[in-house]
């Protein structure tokens, strides 16, 4: 049996933001892509992958939810946009996920992996790190 390359996140202190909660709320949903990209590359069934996208989901949800929350007791001024920006991430993953078929070519399965892991990443790594700003300008945080 051939064996399929696995990509895998590794999380490294250059993806923290510097709030501690909020870098251990980020690890969760790096390890349920890990888990995706491993169901791609093992070949499991369209109906595994896609519950294992709705997993995802429903994680940068709840994790998007603490964020306001958050960001309401920070009195954070860019609230109301950074959490368009979340809307907006939830609904390309649920995109992406409507966008599933059951058959293909592997590399279309690879992509899906690849689409999620951007998405996410990109929000983290460019997006979070503004209001990671804010919160260790205002909490005098070093």
């Amino acid at each position: 049996m051939l064996q399929r390359p696995t990509w895998t996140i590794e999380w490294n202190d250059g993806m923290n933001i510097g709030i501690p909660e909020i870098d251990e709320d980020h690890k969760p949903i790096t390890l349920l892509i890990n888990g995706l990209n491993r169901y791609i590359t093992e070949g499991k069934s369209p109906a595994e992958i896609k519950r294992m996208v709705q997993l995802i989901i429903d994680e940068a949800a709840r994790h998007f939810s603490q964020e306001e929350k958050l960001f309401q007791a920070w009195q954070y001024p860019d609230t109301t946009h950074h959490a368009q920006l979340h809307n907006n991430v939830l609904n390309k993953l649920k995109g992406i996920k409507a966008g599933l078929i059951p058959y293909g070519f592997d590399s279309s399965w690879v992509n899906v992996g690849m689409k999620i892991k951007r998405v996410l990443l990109h929000h983290f790594q460019n997006e979070d790190v503004k209001y990671a700003e804010y919160y260790q300008k205002t909490n005098n945080f070093h």
